[in-house]
């Protein structure tokens, strides 16, 4: 699928300004009242309507711009495949945007009051472990709910409802952008088409009260930083009998004091000796599921990397599991004793005698190629 960006002709730095008006010179250019039975000018029209119901939107722009298309189908994570979730169409308020340019007047959409609650979002830490492993947790959730006293009607009762004046019950009204008129919501009755006579005095007319609820949450195993949970229908409480929004849950995960993680895979240096990595040893290396044995072979370098298959972090759509990989660092003994140092000087006579030092031969070679020039 092409890049969103190229699709409208703007660069990724665009503003939302510079992102709207390279939109309506498009839509202008392709909308089938212009180009009927066009069938190529039709595809494009729809595409530059997704482009633009995408990076029109701040949130799903940001996620367009982390994750590209993936970030903005709905999938319940982010990261590893992170963060995509869709927030709903964002486009409908820019649907009469060409009804006076194209002699069409006033293209009124069905609207309906049902409406769904907005999504909510929470922080939740999990430890090192719990992310390994996956954990239920509890949390609680403060949202809006549908109020009792009025059944989230937002009218006293006995009292109705009556044609808003503000957009005379059509739920929008529309403003003039020079060239362009543009259909807005109504910002009286957001939509409705209708306000409250006389409001519910719990709710002020609203339909909504606040609300707190103790949820039990899975987390699944190998969840990573920066990744978000989708728990449906936790969100705040829909309007006209809609349903409500969702919960995301944007997790931190703490650090380990031994581990280190690099997505799936977990990083661990052990100090050794010099004595194991010149001449081999097998030495006990923890993991999350406990210690195993490590065979060093003879001649291994300091920082050399040994990989232990599959001992890392599960996938968290389920695919696999990452590995742990083992980073041999020398550590120089200090304050050595007159018997360990008298051992390592009569070393060092042997060291001069070793021939097979491929990093030092290398080394010296080097320096001889630059400076004997």
């Amino acid at each position: 699928m092409a890049d969103l960006y190229q699709t409208l002709g703007v660069s990724r730095s665009a503003s939302a300004d510079e992102i709207k008006k390279a939109y309506r010179q498009l839509a202008i250019k392709y909308h089938p009242d212009r180009n009927k039975g066009d069938k190529a000018s039709e595809e494009k029209f729809k595409e530059i309507n997704h482009a633009y119901e995408a990076l029109s939107d701040p949130e799903k722009r940001r996620l367009y711009d982390q994750f590209g298309e993936d970030g903005i189908k709905g999938t319940p994570f982010g990261g590893g495949a992170p963060g995509g979730f869709d927030f709903g169409d964002s486009f409908g308020d820019l649907g009469d945007i060409f009804g006076e340019f194209f002699g069409g007047g006033s293209r009124r959409r069905s609207r309906s009051s049902a409406r769904q609650g907005g999504d909510l979002l929470m922080n939740i830490r999990l430890s090192f472990d719990d992310a390994y492993r996956g954990v239920k947790r509890e949390v609680r959730v403060t949202r809006s709910g549908r109020c009792a006293k009025c059944n989230g009607t937002g009218a006293e009762a006995g009292s109705g409802r009556k044609n808003c004046p503000t957009c005379q019950g059509r739920g929008e009204v529309r403003v003039s952008h020079g060239f362009f008129q543009m259909a807005q919501t109504c910002p009286s009755c957001q939509g409705q088409g209708t306000i409250v006579e006389k409001p519910c005095k719990p709710c002020q007319g609203t339909g909504f009260v606040r609300e707190e609820k103790e949820l039990s949450v899975n987390i699944p195993a190998g969840i990573d930083t920066d990744q978000k949970i989708r728990v449906a229908g936790e969100g705040n409480a829909g309007s006209g009998g809609g349903p409500r929004g969702d919960l995301y849950l944007a997790v931190q995960v703490a650090d380990h004091p031994l581990f280190h993680r690099d997505g799936n895979d977990i990083y661990l240096i052990v100090p050794v000796s010099y004595p194991q990595l010149a001449l081999g040893a097998a030495i006990e290396v923890p993991t999350m599921e406990g210690k195993v044995e490590l065979k060093i072979p003879a001649g291994t370098q300091s920082e050399t990397k040994m990989r232990l298959k599959e001992k890392g972090f599960p996938s968290v759509q389920g695919r696999g599991r990452g590995d742990q990989y083992v980073v041999l660092r020398l550590e120089i003994p200090k304050n050595l004793s007159g018997k360990h140092k008298k051992a390592l000087e009569e070393l060092h006579i042997f060291d001069e005698e070793v021939k097979e030092r491929p990093l030092f031969k290398e080394f010296t070679d080097t320096v001889k190629r630059i400076f004997s020039s």
